[in-house]
């Protein structure tokens, strides 16, 4: 089956979730490797979120980055947010963003 490739809503989202997650860590004072501790992550994975890159990316066209439920819960963990506020914050900041 051919991978599927994001909407352009899907990556622009992703784009904006990637803003987030690099501001919301710098926030916190911590750099990618504690992030990734934190969440029980690989720095790579916390990387390519930021940078908005798919890991899996086979070089057709822009693959962004699309993380699991299971690294979404990973980072509410680590910040200590729950998951409908990092939704909300990452749409909060698109909205911002916009004006």
């Amino acid at each position: 089956m051919p991978k599927r490739t994001p909407s352009t809503h899907t990556a622009e989202i992703a784009g904006w979730f990637a803003t987030w997650l690099r501001r919301r860590r710098e926030d916190q004072g911590w750099t990618q490797e504690q992030l990734a501790h934190r969440a029980g992550l690989s720095r790579n994975q916390v990387q390519n979120l930021e940078n908005n890159r798919n890991n899996n990316n086979t070089g057709v066209g822009r693959s962004s980055a699309n993380p699991s439920l299971d690294t979404l819960l990973a980072l509410e963990d680590a910040f200590e947010l729950p998951l409908g506020e990092l939704l909300v914050e990452v749409r909060a900041l698109m909205e911002a963003e916009a004006r």
